[in-house]
């Protein structure tokens, strides 16, 4: 049960600001000028993009920053202004309107995961890695047709989607493909990690251009697991 939940915003201006003091502290100093564009996405891993005009017959300048990047500059702008970060809480990286925002959960809300395998004994392997973050909830689909047709229905409300990339049918770039498209899907932009053996980049690649928060290469530590998990919805850690 979530206990209680703080939120700390950030309106476009401040977010910027933000970003401009970490990119100067880590190498990646920004033009004095507003920017063209700036999209933001905390579900992907390369979350943040800040374009900035071509100067005198030049080119346009884009600065990338990962989620993880992104928390940190929040959270060092909140100390640079003496907001204070409670120590010892998740805290998560969201967006709000055409900003950013740092939520933290005080207590336990308990994560629901959908694991899509169509083999049974993959399934059974996943969840035991799953024991150790003491999910809430944990939904099986043994295709990845099922999982649409759960995901469509409203019947299920997953945190994280575990997609298995070789299935029979249809497989996790499919998978990823048509939950992508279905604007209609509550579930459309909830993120997925793809779990494969397959080291091949290219089917990496494929899956990332799907949609896919981030592919893992099976097998994986329960630790890589949670921690993958922890990133791709936005979770931080602030201890560097």
């Amino acid at each position: 049960m979530l206990l209680e939940r703080r939120v700390i915003v950030f309106p476009r201006a401040d977010f910027l600001n933000a970003m401009r003091r970490y990119g100067e502290r880590n190498s990646k100093a920004m033009p004095d000028v507003a920017p063209t564009a700036l999209t933001f996405d905390p579900a992907q891993d390369v979350s943040l993009t800040i374009t900035f005009g071509a100067v005198r017959g030049g080119v346009e300048t884009r600065f990338a920053f990962t989620r993880e990047d992104v928390g940190h500059a929040l959270a060092e702008h909140c100390r640079d202004h003496k907001v204070p970060l409670p120590k010892d809480v998740a805290k998560q990286v969201e967006k709000f309107k055409d900003g950013a925002a740092i939520s933290m959960q005080i207590g336990s809300p308990g994560m629901h995961v959908m694991i899509i395998d169509d083999q049974e004994v993959m399934r059974n392997i996943i969840k035991k890695l799953l024991t150790k973050a003491n999910p809430a909830q944990v939904t099986e689909a043994d295709s990845a047709v099922k999982a649409l047709e759960m995901l469509r229905s409203g019947d299920v409300d997953p945190d994280v989607i575990l997609c298995d990339l070789h299935m029979e049918n249809m497989d996790g770039a499919q998978f990823l493909r048509e939950l992508r498209a279905d604007k209609a899907n509550i579930n459309n932009k909830k993120p997925v990690l793809i779990l494969t053996g397959d080291k091949n980049e290219q089917a990496h690649e494929l899956s990332r251009q799907m949609g896919a928060s981030k592919v893992l290469t099976k097998p994986i530590s329960a630790d890589d697991l949670i921690q993958q998990i922890r990133l791709v919805q936005g979770y931080f850690e602030t201890s560097k």
